[in-house]
């Protein structure tokens, strides 16, 4: 009994298609511990991409989050400079 496993991989712009070749020689092993060597591969395989999706997915909202707080802290001091030019001509109008 021989199994083996073959991935191939194609990427386009916002699409990455991977295909799993499987291939075994009868012998040894019946159609039920072929059947279950199958799924753990597959298993293993969804297994990864899920952690790599969720790893990325993770990386993706931590940079969000800290561009937003770096957006938010360069609004409320574009404000305070509005603020201070606004006092100021309010200011030189009263003199």
């Amino acid at each position: 009994m021989k199994l083996s496993f073959r991935t191939s991989q194609q990427e386009s712009p916002g699409y990455t298609s991977l295909a799993l070749g499987i291939a075994y020689t009868n012998g040894v092993l019946n159609e039920e511990q072929v059947s279950k060597a199958i799924q753990l591969g597959i298993d293993s395989i969804i297994c990864n991409l899920s952690k790599s999706v969720t790893s990325n997915a993770s990386s993706r909202t931590v940079l969000r989050q800290q561009r937003v707080a770096e957006e938010c802290s360069e609004r409320n001091h574009m404000d305070q400079i509005i603020e201070q030019i606004l006092c100021e001509g309010v200011d030189v109008s009263t003199v």
